[in-house]
């Protein structure tokens, strides 16, 4: 920017700077009128307090040129030496450039690692030193293979893997990281975070049919490819298309919202900007900046989506096929609304609006001073760098340059919300509290360790995976959890993870590993209702309403039973003439993985009962204990489907082995992942040959509190 060469230079190092002008080559006079009439009066606070008035002018990711407003002189200081609110303050506002680092080669070398996660580790003793805190103690290689199952893929390790790790891996964890990483447990694993915080149910918000399937596997594939997180985010905000053709899958972002775009799009910035804008969608924001007329000219960017309705000819045949249906006045009429309801649902649905106009109408909601109802706004982003829409000849695909926008490097919000939901998603808790809820006085509680993290990710061009082989490489990874309380999620500065409940989603798939220890091949994988839907719409997308009529009806008169799910009905119309596939006949179908099973867990189940999230809300999981919980694990699961379950993997390893001490090693390895201590040892022998002597040990030692904490 040619601002940059053109300027009277001043450093804010110390307060002193604020009073003294460094004079060099002077910036053009209307280029600096521009730059100032489009600013706003600001209060800075330097680290010590002092305070400044004028405007700021840009931040270019490391430097803030600054106009003092007693007598238009300008300064140049980097932005840390500022207070925590006057920072944040100026990155959300002002940031005009990408974060200024070098782009790392992937997958990153070990050395590499090695050194991005040991500078990381002397931030986090910086801080704990300035505290004055010391790091717990390294975890013994048990301790820490465990916690690695647990936090990268989400279940404890089978057999198999602890025979592994004993002989290929231990005192290697990176070699154990790396291997984890790889596998799909940690794409299930990951399935399970972002559905959270997506929201994602099986069925989408006004439709019949458990249509979020395919929106559920589509998300998974991209966790298996490992797109970049940012242009993971691009693909679903500027997704369009029928929902059910092919690469249009990320349209159930805005089907789970059907009909409420406004919560779609405050869903949107409180997900990927951290920042909570619901209370501006009625009035001006009571608790922050936000205006209901910035709501608004944020919403113009994705107007246009409530309906969620697809290209024009897939309108055509599910219309006809509805007046045709309505015209029948035959006994087959209910069935027939039936298959309407599934036309509707498979090839009704997807986004046909060229990305967007950019603009909105305000209706009577309006409540504010600064526009009225029957206005039209443009879209103009709310947080640097600055985006507006301006309305032209052309549609202008507001949503396509909105999710360039929201993902740019340049707006230093969507880098540190990631990075702040990664972060706790490894250590339990964010780096900002809470994480979706930022403003201009947020304060890290380590703000150099955050800086630095935000650097990693851009460095490594959003790739998610790696940026997580990072933080799970750092010695913090391997300390002893915190287990004493701690004042405040705000002032917690990692002498060690904090100790942690496992999730809902955790418990589960660490029971159903001891059922099968197979659980993450694909042997393990349920067929879904997704592929006969796709089946139905392959069918039809290319027929006229009348065409399918005509089928279906000489389907009702030709069947003695016939289905009134059109799924069904395709199903058995594809394999009468050779076409289509066989479901997966699954042993114990309901003993599957966690992200396979359904979007929300059935009311009752085991990973609701312990806190798993009904998707209603972003990240509504909770670690509340209850009496049900303990009757589940007492007399539910753990009795029918591992106890007493001869079939089950752990409980056939257990018979194989004779010994005493042996019984009650594979026990304890197994389910709590290490060795009995000589005391356990020498108590359980007087008990191990008694009748069921193994079963009643394996019991207490699943109900135990070792079992459900993460070390």
């Amino acid at each position: 920017m040619k601002t940059l060469t053109c300027l009277i230079v001043g450093l804010l190092v110390s307060p002193s700077a604020w009073t003294e002008e460094s004079t060099t080559d002077r910036i053009n006079a209307g280029e600096l009128k521009e730059l100032s009439m489009q600013r706003k009066v600001v209060k800075i606070i330097s680290k010590d307090g002092k305070q400044l008035e004028g405007k700021v002018l840009e931040y270019n990711g490391e430097s803030v040129l600054f106009q003092r407003q007693a007598d238009l002189q300008l300064f140049r200081f980097n932005l840390d030496g500022l207070a925590q609110q006057s920072q944040r303050m100026i990155k959300d506002n002002y940031m005009t450039a990408n974060y200024n680092v070098p782009k790392l080669e992937r997958p990153l070398k070990p050395e590499t690692i090695k050194k991005l996660a040991t500078y990381a580790d002397n931030l986090v003793l910086e801080k704990l030193r300035s505290e004055k805190q010391r790091p717990t103690r390294d975890v013994d290689d048990y301790t820490f293979m465990r916690r690695a199952y647990l936090k990268i893929i989400g279940r404890i390790p089978g057999k198999a893997e602890i025979d592994e790790f004993k002989t290929e891996m231990r005192g290697d964890k990176l070699k154990l990281i790396n291997k984890l990483l790889g596998t799909e447990g940690y794409v299930s694993h990951q399935l399970n975070y972002f559905a959270d915080i997506l929201r994602i149910q099986d069925k989408l918000n006004n439709t019949n049919i458990n249509s979020g399937f395919r929106y559920r596997e589509w998300v998974r594939n991209e966790i298996r490819n490992n797109t970049p997180f940012n242009e993971f985010v691009q693909k679903l905000i500027a997704s369009e298309g029928a929902y059910y053709e092919s690469g249009s899958e990320p349209v159930g972002f805005y089907l789970r919202d059907r009909g409420m775009p406004l919560d779609n799009l405050a869903n949107t910035v409180q997900v990927f900007l951290g920042t909570r804008l619901e209370c501006a969608m009625c009035h001006d924001h009571p608790f922050d900046k936000w205006t209901q007329k910035q709501f608004y000219e944020m919403s113009a960017f994705t107007d246009g989506v409530s309906r969620v309705r697809g290209p024009q000819a897939f309108q055509k045949i599910v219309g006809d096929f509805n007046k045709i249906t309505r015209a029948d006045k035959s006994g087959d009429v209910g069935t027939l609304n039936q298959y309407r309801n599934y036309i509707r649902d498979i090839l009704g649905y997807g986004l046909a609006d060229e990305l967007g106009k950019g603009t909105i109408k305000l209706t009577d909601a309006f409540m504010e001073d600064d526009a009225k109802p029957g206005d039209t706004l443009h879209a103009k982003a709310i947080f640097a760098p600055p985006l507006k829409i301006e309305q032209g000849t052309e549609l202008p695909k507001s949503r396509e340059q909105f999710s360039k926008w929201i993902t740019a490097e340049a707006n230093p919000r969507f880098t540190t919300v990631i990075v702040n939901r990664l972060w706790k998603r490894a250590y339990g808790i964010g780096l900002i509290e809470p994480v979706d809820d930022m403003n201009d006085n947020t304060q890290s509680s380590n703000p150099k360790l955050l800086a630095y993290l935000e650097k990693i990710m851009a460095s490594v061009d959003y790739d998610v995976k790696e940026f997580m082989r990072v933080l799970y490489s750092m010695d913090l990874f391997t300390r002893d959890s915190v287990k004493d309380d701690h004042k405040g999620v705000e002032t917690f500065y990692f002498s060690g993870p904090p100790l942690q409940r496992m999730t809902g989603e955790q418990i589960w798939d660490s029971l159903v590993t001891l059922v099968y220890n197979n659980i993450d091949s694909a042997e393990r994988v349920p067929s879904n209702y997704d592929e006969k839907y796709q089946m139905v719409f392959e069918r039809y997308n290319d027929k006229t309403g009348q065409e399918i009529y005509d089928e279906l009806k000489a389907y009702l008169a030709e069947t003695e039973k016939p289905s009134r799910n059109l799924a069904e009905v395709v199903y058995q119309l594809n394999k009468a003439e050779g076409i289509g596939y066989e479901p997966k006949k699954l042993p114990a179908r309901d003993l599957i993985r966690s992200s396979y099973v359904g979007y929300p867990a059935r009311g009752g189940h085991l990973i609701r009962q312990f806190g798993g999230s009904d998707k209603a809300l972003i990240e509504n999981s909770n670690f509340e204990a209850t009496t049900p919980q303990v009757l589940n694990m007492l007399n539910g699961f753990v009795e029918q489907k591992i106890i007493n379950n001869k079939n089950a993997d752990f409980m056939k390893q257990m018979a194989q082995e004779k010994r005493e001490t042996g019984k009650i090693e594979d026990i304890f390895m197994s389910i709590l992942n290490r060795e009995p201590t000589s005391k356990e040892m020498n108590f359980l022998k007087k008990y191990i040959d008694e009748k069921d002597g193994a079963k009643h040990i394996a019991w207490i030692l699943m109900n135990s509190h070792e079992f459900i904490f993460i070390r």
